[in-house]
């Protein structure tokens, strides 16, 4: 009897390919959506869940600021993880991590190999050198391939490497050949290191994904110390980490009662402002933005909750689409029921095999969907986590068998009951069509649901994209067209010399030189102290680094003053709008002359000067966030070399001329180093790369649920045309006109996309109103927006049904009427 269930089941669906395509490509649309929403969240949410003593480890966070309003931060001062192992109790161990970057050298001389010079990671992408201790290796538990972890960070100048690292410096050798072997960090000072470790990779995915682990000691023996200002109190930088693991049975917040009296004895804050230590999960690093750091990947929470359930929608979606078109076409069915049943067919067998049908169809979509993943993944990758692929592991299968199972319920549930539910005698005379009448109300109430779902991807997806809109266009206080940056490593002789030569190219209007752009993915903080009447102190104030050509490069406005001077005997400071108010002056002008001392110094006499200079307010941060209290200063040691080109070198060709002679400059200066450069647009683009990803996910969405809800309309209208057909015939030899039966077939597929709209728009107002708080400048949400999504639903919806109907309403009445 199975047999013969299923060759029935093939047999209807091959008859009926129309339908049988549109259930399919439904069905798969969804299935596929819900695989690949599962296979991200399922990515993120198990990021650094593999550690032995996960639940027992903690990094050291940091709050700031004034007692309303705490800033957070997930670096710490330098010195604060010794003092804490020193001072403290209840930890099982305490370590620190600096992260660093650079390219690296492996000398051959002496080794009868070629010297190999590997490039430093491109701005942006995680470093994987830390500087580190060997409290570290108890906390994070590795496999050693070769030394010691209790002993191989101890001294100064030793390195512990990968395997896959000591295979990319050295080649194809044994973990235990590496040991001894010198690797050079040319940007850390040209620091030499002798490796003393190998571990094995983790195969996890991890945010912890560092390969190089130069030792503690090393910094505290070199000028490295006061690079990432291991001794100062008074700044942290994203770079200082702190990790502690606690013993089995302490919880955070038992050790947690120590950090006031801590902070008290180290922390120097004026009258008003408070600080505090923390313990932050190792689990909640990967989602909580709210910390920054240079190494891990923030996934916002919120975007994984919200693709769940946009996959839930998305397979409702089909499953209406399958539910309406069932129980339509059960109207062509209902003799073979009938007859079924007059020759003994029992309603849960009818039942059973209408569930059959839909079990094949959703499996059918399965397989179907394990096909078309891996190219979408790839098509998509741009929104993608790194690193993801389809692999059928046993959760991706498990979830599969789900996913048929329920699909299978949820679509064939209804139009089974319906159909098994039909009288033999009335399925027999024809008359079973109007019992089944009433149902037409359930199908509009269904397309009312598939719309106001659609309607409200549109609404969000326009809202999303008018916002980003905002943020790259919208006037940020400096100048970002056609500035070019790169980094530049090295003597600083010889980046000053690279920044002459550039100022002599054809087409360069303006070269600077400095540590970050105005707006950046980071800037160092620190605070700031006016030494007046009575001190005040301004706390987490930005802080830049750079050259006398700085404010003309970004074309940042000076409201009062003048620039600093190319000095370095001399700490001469400016400040913005908001730092000059935050320290009390009530005009720019007031703040001119004024003696003050940030906590961070980069001269030898230290960091008392004054103010010489106040500038407009510029987002040196994305627009999530208010503008900060800003500084900057000169400073010679910076990195990051910045051109504007001029106007008239602004062209595609003009530019690639320039950017072929500025490489030229390059390889002369650094022979050896690759050339690599952004711009700075691109940059800036690059802070909003979460809400570039909302927006192409929504985008995507809605094009998928309308795809969805207008070939289930596509089939009800083709299914209704096709019931009418006589009547259709008939108006037509009474009169009737085309225009009039086409406004008959499509009026009663609008007013369901009417409804939904009505449902749709302040659903969709309510969550893009929420969404915008999270930016602190935000774009408006005109009424006329919703209008205009309204009339592209109606658009969509009239454009569907109405090839349709124009096909019934020309159709030929003879063609219909010759059989009565």
């Amino acid at each position: 009897m199975l047999k013969n269930y299923w060759l029935v089941a093939i047999r209807k669906l091959w008859k009926q390919k129309a339908h049988t395509t549109i259930n399919i490509l439904g069905l798969t649309i969804g299935v596929a959506s819900c695989l690949i929403i599962f296979l991200i969240t399922h990515f993120e949410l198990g990021y650094d869940r593999f550690h032995p003593n996960g639940d027992r480890i903690y990094r050291i966070v940091t709050h700031e600021g004034q007692k309303d309003q705490l800033g957070n931060n997930g670096a710490v001062p330098g010195p604060l993880p010794p003092a804490l192992r020193k001072e403290l109790s209840g930890f099982q161990a305490v370590s620190a991590f600096l992260n660093a970057n650079s390219k690296v050298i492996i000398p051959g001389r002496g080794t009868g190999r070629q010297t190999k010079e590997l490039d430093a990671p491109p701005e942006g992408t995680p470093s994987p050198i830390i500087i580190t201790d060997p409290q570290y290796f108890q906390i994070f538990q590795y496999q050693w391939l070769a030394g010691n972890p209790a002993t191989s960070l101890n001294d100064p100048f030793r390195v512990v490497l990968s395997a896959a690292e000591v295979q990319k410096y050295f080649g194809d050798i044994a973990p235990r050949d590496a040991i001894g072997r010198e690797v050079i960090y040319p940007d850390l000072d040209s620091l030499r290191t002798y490796v003393s470790g190998v571990i094995q990779d983790w195969d996890q995915h991890t945010d912890f994904g560092f390969r190089d682990f130069i030792s503690y000691s090393t910094a505290l023996s070199t000028d490295l110390r006061q690079d990432f200002h291991l001794k100062a109190w008074g700044g942290m930088g994203d770079y200082s980490q702190g990790f502690v693991l606690l013993p089995n049975g302490t919880t955070p917040a038992q050790v947690e009662r120590q950090f006031p009296a801590f902070v008290k004895k180290y922390f120097i804050l004026p009258p008003g402002v408070s600080a505090s230590l923390s313990l932050q999960p190792l689990t909640d690093i990967h989602f909580n933005a709210d910390y920054s750091d240079d190494y891990s990947r923030k996934a916002h929470l919120p975007t994984l909750y919200g693709l769940m359930g946009i996959a839930v929608f998305i397979l409702l979606l089909a499953v209406i689409n399958f539910v309406n078109l069932s129980t339509a076409q059960s109207l062509q069915r209902t003799k073979e029921v009938g007859i079924r049943k007059v020759l003994g067919g029992r309603r849960k067998d009818i039942a059973f095999q209408f569930l059959g049908e839909t079990f094949l169809l959703t499996l059918l979509a399965v397989v179907l969907s394990l096909v078309i993943t891996p190219p979408v993944i790839t098509l998509l990758r741009q929104w993608m986590p790194p690193g993801l692929h389809l692999q059928l592991s046993s959760s991706t299968l498990l979830f599969l068998a789900g996913i048929i199972i329920i699909t299978s319920l949820l679509a064939g549930w209804y139009p089974a009951k319906v159909i098994s539910a039909l009288l033999p005698v009335l399925s027999l005379k024809g008359q079973a069509t109007r019992s089944m009448l009433p149902n037409r109300f359930l199908h509009r109430g269904l397309i009312v649901f598939q719309f106001t779902i659609s309607l409200v991807f549109i609404i969000g997806t326009v809202i999303v994209a008018r916002q980003l809109g905002y943020v790259l266009n919208t006037d940020l206080g400096f100048d970002k067209d056609a500035i070019i940056t790169f980094r530049a490593t090295g003597p600083v002789k010889e980046r000053e010399v690279l920044a002459q030569q550039l100022r002599d190219v054809a087409g360069v209007a303006v070269v600077s030189r400095h540590e970050q752009t105005p707006q950046a993915g980071f800037h160092a903080s620190a605070s700031f102290t006016y030494h007046g009447p009575q001190d005040r102190q301004v706390d987490k104030v930005v802080t830049i680094d750079a050259d006398t050509n700085y404010l003309r490069l970004f074309a940042i406005q000076l409201t009062a003053g003048r620039n600093f001077f190319a000095n370095d005997s001399v700490n001469e400071y400016v400040i913005n709008e908001t730092l000059a108010g935050q320290l009390g002056f009530r005009r720019p002008q007031d703040a001119l002359g004024q003696p003050v001392e940030p906590s961070m110094s980069n001269s030898p006499g230290g960091a008392k000067g004054t103010i010489v200079g106040v500038v407009r307010d510029f987002h040196s941060g994305s627009l999530h966030e208010v503008i900060p209290p800003l500084y900057l200063d000169y400073y010679k040691r910076v990195p990051e070399i910045s051109i504007r080109l001029a106007p008239e070198a602004r062209q595609p060709a003009t530019v690639a001329t320039v950017l072929a002679e500025v490489q030229r400059l390059w390889q002369t200066t650094y022979p050896h180093d690759k050339f690599s450069y952004t711009f700075f647009d691109e940059t800036i683009a690059n802070l909003y790369q979460q809400e570039q990803r909302i927006s192409g996910l929504m985008r995507l969405a809605m094009m998928i649920a309308i795809a969805i809800s207008c070939m289930g309309l596509l089939g009800l209208a083709t299914f209704a045309a096709e019931q009418r057909q006589k009547e259709i015939s008939i108006r037509k030899v009474l009169g009737a006109s085309v225009a009039g039966l086409f406004r008959m077939l499509t009026l009663d597929f609008l007013w369901p996309v009417a409804l939904a709209f009505v449902i749709a728009a302040p659903i969709a107002w309510y969550f893009m109103h929420g969404w915008l708080q999270d930016f602190v400048y935000r774009t408006t949400v005109p009424w006329w927006l919703f209008g205009i999504c309204g009339l592209a639903a109606v658009a969509i919806a009239m454009l569907t049904v109405g090839l349709q109907a124009v096909r019934a309403a020309v159709r030929n009445p003879v063609e219909s009427l010759r059989s009565e």
